[in-house]
C-alpha cells in the first residue's frame, strides 16, 4: 500500500474497548469523514483491550453484545466494544461459531500506513510477548496484518483496502485456522 494513504483516524485505530469489568477510562468525543459524532473509549492500558475481547471470544462475545441487527439470513449483533469505528458486530456463522468485525469506511487519503502500522504495532507489542505470531502483506492498494498463536486461539486481522473512491479498515477476530 505504499501509495494509498487513509485518514489518520487514530482515535478510532486505537479506540479501546468499552467492557463491563473496572478499568480506568477516558472519553472522547472524534467527528468521522461523514461529520456524525461518534463517542468512543480508550482504555488506559491499551493490551487490555485486546485481551478482554480475545477472553471474550470463548463465550461468543455475549459479555459485549448489545441490540439484535434485524437481519434475516444471518445471527449478527451489535456491540458495547469497539476497536476501530462505532460500527462493530458479532456474528455466528452456520457453525455456531462467534467473530467480531469492526469496519470504518474512508473517503479521503491520508495517513493509511501510518495508522495501520500504529494499531498493528500496538497488537505486536501485546500478543508477541505471549508467543503470537505476526504475518503481514502489503499490495498496492492494501496491507493486511494477522496474528495468530495456535489452531485453537481466534485468529486476529487487521485489514486496510482501497475500495472504489475510497478506503477501509477492518478489524476481526474470528474462529481459528484449525477449525
Amino acid at each position: 500500500m505504499k501509495n494509498y494513504i487513509i485518514p489518520s483516524i487514530v482515535a478510532f485505530i486505537l479506540a479501546g474497548c468499552t467492557s463491563k469489568t473496572n478499568q480506568t477510562t477516558t472519553t472522547t468525543t472524534t467527528t468521522t469523514t461523514t461529520n456524525q459524532s461518534v463517542k468512543t473509549t480508550v482504555t488506559l492500558d491499551e493490551c487490555s483491550t485486546i485481551n478482554n475481547l480475545i477472553s471474550s471470544y470463548e463465550s461468543g462475545f455475549n459479555s459485549i453484545k448489545t441490540d439484535k441487527v434485524n437481519n434475516q439470513f444471518t445471527n449478527q449483533w451489535r456491540t458495547s466494544a469497539h476497536m476501530i469505528g462505532a460500527n462493530c458486530t458479532v456474528t455466528l456463522n452456520k457453525s455456531e461459531q462467534a467473530s467480531y468485525q469492526c469496519q470504518t469506511p474512508v473517503k479521503t487519503q491520508t495517513q493509511t500506513i501510518k495508522s495501520h502500522q500504529k494499531l498493528a504495532k500496538q497488537l505486536r507489542q501485546c500478543l508477541t510477548k505471549t508467543g503470537w505470531l505476526e504475518s503481514q502483506k502489503e499490495t498496492a492498494s492494501s496491507i493486511y496484518s494477522t496474528f495468530v498463536l495456535d489452531t485453537k486461539t481466534p485468529v486476529i486481522t487487521l485489514a486496510t483496502n482501497q475500495e472504489g473512491n475510497g478506503f477501509s479498515s477492518r478489524f476481526e477476530i474470528a474462529p481459528p485456522l484449525g477449525l
